[in-house]
């Protein structure tokens, strides 16, 4: 079963496949419109009727279309949209491939990802690594969960990622491989959409 397995790199390169970006906030913007620039047919879906509208794509935006889950070779899903929501789990169990806006950018890099995680000062700590990277002369992509989604440095010409990454995105983690990571810190944080501290913790 493909179900939450990760893409293949067919996924984003090569033959147009139809892919579903659900939640259209910052990332899903970001991943509809590399997914679009690849010649992928595009299907965006939100709650929100009034989400941004990326070009290219077909607006599904209100109450969340079954069949357009179903419909999906891969659908990406957007770090604000919990892993459980039952479309999601209904494409799972009918074979469908999901994966997160993180896990399918990083799919697509060749370049190094440093990756920072924790409950506090991620952030910070991610923008100092970066400022590092760059004083020693290194073309710098700096984002994930921080300013800059991923997707935005597909493409691009970096010696190196440094990503912030959430406990959200890695709730559909895919192949996301850092060369590095380091995790600062574990506090209850979260608890309304993971549950338990176990399961919060699992996903940093």
């Amino acid at each position: 079963m493909r179900g939450s397995q990760p893409p293949s790199s067919g996924t984003a390169r090569g033959t147009s496949r139809r892919l579903l970006v659900v939640g259209m906030a910052r990332s899903g913007v970001a991943a509809a419109k590399l997914a679009v620039s690849q010649g992928h047919r595009v299907v965006c879906t939100d709650r929100r009727p009034d989400a941004p509208v990326v070009p290219g794509t077909e607006a599904a935006y209100g109450p969340h279309r079954l069949e357009d889950f179903l419909a999906a070779d891969t659908i990406i899903v957007s770090p604000g949209v919990p892993a459980a929501l039952s479309e999601l789990r209904a494409a799972v169990a009918a074979g469908v491939e999901v994966v997160g806006e993180l896990a399918w950018a990083a799919e697509q890099l060749t370049c190094p990802i440093l990756a920072v995680s924790g409950t506090n000062g991620k952030s910070t700590t991610t923008h100092l690594l970066a400022q590092l990277c760059e004083n020693a002369g290194l073309r710098t992509f700096e984002g994930g969960n921080i300013g800059r989604p991923l997707s935005e440095a597909v493409g691009g010409e970096w010696d190196v990622a440094v990503v912030e990454v959430s406990s959200y995105q890695m709730e559909l983690p895919g192949r996301f491989r850092p060369r590095a990571a380091a995790i600062l810190n574990l506090t209850p944080d979260h608890l309304e959409r993971h549950g338990t501290m176990e399961a919060y913790g699992a996903h940093k």
